[in-house]
Parts: structure tokens; C-alpha cells; sequence
């Protein structure tokens, strides 16, 4: 076992202890979306799914997931790197607050090893999580939508339709 692995299982033991204690913020997101890929297409698609579903800039909560950090020119999103988690369950002060939000659609667009993304989406409180995996052994979504990382057009159009259903049924 790696560090890093002792580590994110380190704060997963303290952050499940904290999720469960809590009772959400009410000013939180509705949507989160975790992305580990820098490419613009992939980033603008998911700024037209907020456009799309008439959020607004404090409803929507957007983090890239990255292996190690990296200057983040192109966009003014909050990274998540390896650095932000550190022994006995502490976080960075980005990773806390993606964490300490309550959402409604937690998605993670991400590649299908990415135990960091994996693990963030363990321990957040959402009432719907969403990816993209298509074998998810550790159940930690409840919703797998099957599409290419190069196509978030597909995944979002799939997730829209999803989400079309899903609120119909609970209406």
C-alpha cells in the first residue's frame, strides 16, 4: 500500500465520521463537478450544463482533480492535487470546502483510475452521485453513465435525460 493510499483512507475514516455529525450548509451548491482533464471542450461543456439548467454561479461548485498541481492559466477553477490531504484526515483548504458542501448532482468526469476523484466522491454528501465508470466495484455512484472521456457532450446529453426521469418520478 502507498502512503498517498494510507492517507486518503486516513481522512476518509475522519470525513464519513464528520458527514455524518453535520447537517449540510443550505447555501451550498447544487451541482459539483470533478474534472481531471484541463481540455477546454471538456470545461466548457460542463459550464453549458449549468447555463442549461439555469444555475447560478454559487449553485454550481467546479474542481479539477489533479496528480500533481498545475498552473491553472486557462480557467479561474479551484485544483484538488495530492497535496491538499495530509495525515490524521487533514485537508487543504480547497479540498475542505469542496467537501464541506451539500449537493443535490455530484459528477465526476474523470478518468477510470483516479483514486483521488474516487475518494472525494466517497466522502461527499450528495444526494446523487454521477459518473462515468463503467465497472464501479466500490458502488460509490449511484448513476454510471457510459461515455469517452473525449465526449462530455454524450455524458451530458445521457445525464440530462437521466435527470429529465429522475425528477419526474419524485415530483
Amino acid at each position: 500500500m502507498k502512503i498517498f493510499d494510507i492517507k486518503l483512507a486516513l481522512a476518509r475514516k475522519q470525513l464519513l465520521g464528520m458527514a455524518e455529525n453535520s447537517a449540510g450548509n443550505a447555501g451550498s451548491p447544487k451541482l459539483g463537478i470533478i474534472l481531471d482533464s484541463e481540455e477546454e471542450t471538456i470545461f466548457r461543456a460542463f459550464q453549458h450544463l449549468k447555463d442549461d439548467l439555469h444555475l447560478k454561479q454559487d449553485e454550481f461548485l467546479q474542481v479539477f482533480c489533479l496528480e500533481k498541481s498545475a498552473q491553472n492559466l486557462i480557467f479561474d477553477t479551484p485544483v484538488i492535487t495530492r497535496k491538499d490531504f495530509g495525515w490524521n484526515g487533514k485537508t487543504g483548504e480547497t479540498a475542505s470546502e469542496f467537501l464541506n458542501s451539500e449537493y443535490d448532482v455530484l459528477i465526476s468526469f474523470t478518468a477510470e483510475e483516479n483514486k483521488m476523484a474516487d475518494f472525494l466522491v466517497s466522502v461527499s454528501r450528495a444526494r446523487l452521485k454521477v459518473g462515468r465508470k463503467t465497472i464501479d466495484e466500490k458502488g460509490i455512484f449511484d448513476l454510471n453513465i457510459s461515455a469517452a472521456l473525449s465526449s462530455p457532450k454524450i455524458f451530458i446529453t445521457e445525464l440530462k435525460k437521466y435527470l429529465k426521469i429522475l425528477n419526474t418520478t419524485t415530483a
